[in-house]
């Protein structure tokens, strides 16, 4: 085994001098795109980066403040980026700015798969990434040819659901694995994420429809995700997983739901929470945190599911 390989080396901001941190920062945790010059009036950078590198391709996980990174032409041209991310918002989001304009947006929880070699610009808010990083020749034939788009979901077929856990299972334990154990989990996660990429692949070139129960799955991450947004739509969600209207009502359908009354009973479970945990928040307070527009309504709707109002949840169970 290469002695460069399988494992665990861990950077952060805190490991730098202030006056020196931002080009140490930028030379030591940025191989993929450059890190952009902070804005006036921005918060102070900082960041935890760790990341592992195996036969296949590496993983990391970078966590920290909000910033932006660019992927330029000179840089794509050089052959510097010849890779294929597959990349999991673990917490927080990143937008994709294309010489173009087109602007799609990776909220917390989802997987997805982008090219490196495109020129564009990240914009980061303060989150965590967790990311592999595959060799795109080897990516590309799995997938069978360019990959659509800027960014491209992959959480929409049960497989992709697999490998997004497996990726935060191994974020999680990383730091607690030996070399053996890590080549063993990292060589399977890779093995991994190139099948998933072939069946992406597959089943575009087929126009296959996503299959219903991971884009449910996918749809309940993100509705619980984003419950507290007052205008989290169908089509908001739609977008966020990566699919039509048409397609993900066909989805909830298949799983005997609705998306609305999904979205209800995920912001009156969380407003129940909000009661009994004894915050002092008012129920006006609780029913806007939990993306209700206003009181009355949420006392009805909540008084139709539990059979009593909120007041008196509050005094059986606060």
């Amino acid at each position: 085994m290469n002695a460069g390989l399988y494992r665990l080396r861990r950077v952060s901001t805190t490991d730098f001098d202030p006056g020196d941190r931002f080009d140490a920062w930028r030379e030591t945790a940025y191989t993929i795109a450059d890190l952009e010059v902070p804005r006036s009036g921005e918060a102070e950078l900082f960041g935890t980066k760790y990341a592992v590198h195996g036969a296949i391709g590496n993983f990391a996980s970078h966590a920290g403040s909000e910033h932006r990174t660019v992927i330029t032409p000179a840089t794509r041209l050089s052959g510097a980026l010849d890779a294929i991310i597959i990349s999991l918002m673990a917490e927080g989001s990143v937008g994709l700015e294309s010489p173009g304009g087109e602007q799609p947006i990776t909220p917390t929880g989802r997987l997805v798969a982008y090219d490196a070699t495109k020129a564009m610009r990240y914009h980061w808010s303060v989150g965590k990434e967790i990311y592999v990083v595959l060799p795109r020749a080897k990516a590309l034939e799995a997938f069978g040819g360019e990959l659509p788009g800027l960014v491209l979901p992959l959480d929409t077929i049960p497989l992709g659901v697999m490998v997004r856990d497996h990726m935060a299972a191994l974020d999680l334990q990383a730091e607690h694995l030996d070399r053996k154990e890590m080549a063993i989990a990292l060589d399977a996660l890779h093995t991994l994420a190139l099948l998933l990429l072939q069946r992406i692949g597959r089943g575009l070139s087929d126009r296959d429809e996503p299959d219903p129960n991971a884009l449910f799955l996918a749809a309940k991450r993100y509705i619980h995700a984003n419950y507290n947004v007052f205008d989290l739509s169908p089509e908001a969600i739609a977008r966020a997983v990566g699919c039509s209207r048409a397609t993900l009502y066909r989805a909830f359908m298949h799983n005997d739901a609705t998306i609305m009354d999904t979205v209800r009973d995920v912001r009156l479970a969380m407003s129940r929470r909000l009661i009994e945990a004894g915050t002092g928040r008012s129920i006006s307070v609780i029913a806007y945190d939990c993306g209700f527009r206003d009181a009355s309504s949420f006392g009805k709707l909540f008084r139709s599911r539990f059979g009593v109002s909120p007041s008196t949840w509050r005094e059986q169970f606060g």
